[in-house]
This record gives structure tokens, sequence and C-alpha cells, in this order.
């Protein structure tokens, strides 16, 4: 053989099992970034749950001195405590509500991170791994997996229009799976009647503070008088506040992400596109009023949605039965 041509064979030998060594190597890199990128996010919302929560007791610790405030005798100095004391309170809410919206994209942003860490693994997993690494890999892939598998996922609606031929057990299958949608709606429906009546007690806190502070400035300078009322007429307490002695109260971080976060996913087959757009565009400004106005549009929305997809697997449900009944 000449001398050549066993060079040529050397070196073609050569590369290929350097390219062999190396080709993982752009894909295990690609897994590590994507792996710290979870890592951060994950930090990321440790950090937020906890600050989130510190919110959370000062909040409340400030909703118990308010109330304490409202059971003592209506004096000059009662009623200045009182005002610093919902002023303190407004603040405090509108931190904790940033904080929770802050606290559900984290969540968004790590669901987001943990998605592309698994097709980083399935990739470097297809490309060849060693198995050592294999066995890393499905390691981590195992404990990625049940955290994605309780994501929100969007909602599919089945089709309404069923064969005018099938037979019982396909309609029972039909029907089963709009009730199952159903199941689904009402708990999104649920969850967004809660977040609405949640805002508009944020609302009504907002409304009193600036009544309060107005009635207080008024009054700054005048000696403090406590008249008699009037039968029926609101004490100090009540039209100083409006609320009778309970404050509203900023909707809890829940385990599950923010249902103004998800509403795009989850329900975005299921409400019209322009719901969907004002309630995120609601959730960018950050305005409780514009928020709760949005959250009313979409439970409204899902309501009737959710009445129409019952009544369609009512119709359903009787069909199956009459055929039945007939083969009987």
């Amino acid at each position: 053989m000449p001398r050549w041509v066993l060079v040529l064979a050397i070196l073609v030998a050569s590369a290929t099992v350097t390219a062999d060594s190396v080709a993982p190597v752009p894909q295990a890199g690609a897994t590590a970034h994507a792996e710290s990128a979870a890592k951060f996010a994950e930090q990321q919302v440790t950090q937020l749950t906890v600050h989130r929560a510190t919110l959370a007791r000062r909040y409340q610790d400030e909703l118990e001195q308010i109330d304490r405030l409202k059971n003592q005798r209506a004096t000059w100095r009662r009623d200045r405590e009182l005002r610093d004391s919902l002023s303190d309170s407004l603040e405090t809410a509108n931190q904790l509500s940033a904080a929770t919206r802050e606290l559900e994209q984290a969540r968004v942003n790590l669901e987001s991170a943990r998605r592309s860490y698994l097709v980083a693994i399935d990739t470097e997993l297809g490309a060849g791994a060693t198995p050592e690494r294999a066995r890393q890999l499905a390691q981590a892939r195992s404990q990625l997996d049940p955290q994605l598998r309780d994501a929100p996922r969007r909602i599919v609606i089945p089709d309404f229009d069923i064969d005018p031929l099938a037979d019982p057990e396909e309609l029972e299958q039909r029907a089963a799976e709009l009730r199952a949608s159903e199941e689904d709606l009402s708990r999104q429906l649920t969850g967004l009647k809660s977040q609405a009546a949640e805002l508009d007690r944020l609302v009504l806190l907002h409304k009193q503070h600036d009544r309060a502070g107005d009635l207080f400035n008024r009054d700054d300078d005048e000696p403090h008088r406590n008249p008699a009322r009037a039968s029926g007429e609101p004490s100090t307490d009540e039209s100083s506040t409006g609320l009778g002695g309970r404050q509203p109260s900023v909707p809890p971080a829940a385990s599950t992400p923010n249902f103004e976060n998800f509403v795009p996913i989850v329900l975005a087959d299921v409400i019209d596109a322009s719901t969907i757009n004002s309630l995120a565009a609601a959730q960018r400004s950050g305005d409780p009023a514009q928020r709760a106005d949005a959250a009313h549009r979409a439970s409204e929305a899902v309501f009737r949605r959710l009445t129409e997809i019952r009544k369609r697997r009512v119709e359903i449900e009787d069909r199956a039965r009459g055929l039945r009944r007939v083969k009987g």
C-alpha cells in the first residue's frame, strides 16, 4: 500500500474519532445552560415567596391594628392614628398586590425554564450520551416530569358536532369529554370569581382611604367633636372607613399560578380573544379597578361557555339514553 494512502486512512480515522468525541459537547453545554436557567428561576420563586409572605404578615398585623383602633372610643388622637394606620395598610396592600403579580410571573418563567430544560435533556439523549451521562439525564428528567405535569394546561372543548349514526357508546364518550371540560371550566370560574371579589375589596380600600384622608384633612385644624347621631346615621368609624370593621384583603398567593397569568394559556380556546387581551392588559397596568373589571368580564365569558357546554352535554346524554331504550 502506498505511504500516502496509509497516511490518508489514518487521518480520516482520527478525524472520525475526534468528531464522535466532540459531537455531544455542544448538546451537553446547552443542557447545562438550560439547567442553570431553571435553577435560577427556582431561586427567584423562592425569594419572592419569602418576600410576599413577609408582606402578608405585615398587612395582617396592620389590619388587626385598625380593628383595635376602631373599637376604641372616638377621639381626635384615635382618629389621627386610624388615618395613619389606613395609609400604612393601603401602602402595604399595594406592595402585596405587586409582589403577588411578580411572584406569579416568576412562576410562569419557572415553568418555561423547566420546559426548556426538559427539551435540552431529550435532545442530548437523542444525540447519544454516554451511559453515565444518560443516567444523570434520566434522573433529572424524572424530577422534571411531575413538576411540569401539575402546570396549567389549555382547556380544549370537544367538538359539539356528532355523527348522526353514532351508537350510544360513542355518544357517552363524547358526553364524558364534555363533562371533563365542564369540571375544568368550573374550577377556572371559581378562581376568577374569587379573584374578582378580592380585587373589588382592594378597590374599596383605595376609595375609603382617600375619603378618610379628605375627612381628616378637612378637620385637621378643628377641635374634635363627637355630636350625637341620628338613628341610622353611620358612626365616625363607619363614615371614615366605610368598611364596617372589616378591611379588604389582598388575594393570597395560591399553590397554583395566578389566573391572570394563565388565562391566555388555559382559556385560549374557550373565551374570545378580546376578553383575554383585556385581562392581560389589566394585569400589566396593575390598576386594581381595571383588573377587577377584566376578571368580572372573564368570569362572565367562562360562565356563558360553561352553560353552553352543559346544555350540549345533556342533549347528548339524552340521545344516548333514547338509543339504548330503542335497542333494548
